[in-house]
C-alpha cells in the first residue's frame, strides 16, 4: 500500500487538490439536497443547502500557502466523502 500524505505535491497540485476535495464532497450534498427536494422533505433539503454554504465558506477561509490547513481539510472532507457514501445519508461536513 502506497502512503501519500501530500507533502511532496507542489504548492500548486496540493490546492488544485484541497479544491477539488471539497468540490467532490459539495457535489454530494448537492446531490442528496436535489434528492430531498424531490422526495419533498423541504427542511433536510434546507439542511443541505446549509452544509453546502459552510463548505465554500470553509474552503474560501484557507490561504493558497497554507500547506497543513488544505491537508487536513483534503482529509476530512474525504472522509466525509467516504461515510456518505457507505451510508448513503447525509452528515454534517
Amino acid at each position: 500500500m502506497i502512503r501519500n500524505d501530500y507533502e511532496d505535491y507542489s504548492d500548486t497540485v496540493l490546492y488544485d487538490v484541497f479544491y477539488e476535495a471539497g468540490t467532490m464532497l459539495g457535489g454530494w450534498l448537492t446531490e442528496a439536497q436535489d434528492r430531498a427536494e424531490a422526495q419533498g422533505d423541504k427542511s433536510l433539503a434546507v439542511a443541505l443547502f446549509q452544509e453546502q454554504l459552510e463548505l465554500v465558506r470553509e474552503r474560501d477561509l484557507v490561504y493558497a500557502r497554507d500547506r497543513a490547513t488544505q491537508i487536513a481539510k483534503i482529509k476530512k472532507w474525504e472522509a466525509s466523502r467516504a461515510e456518505l457514501d457507505v451510508n448513503k445519508i447525509p452528515v454534517a461536513v
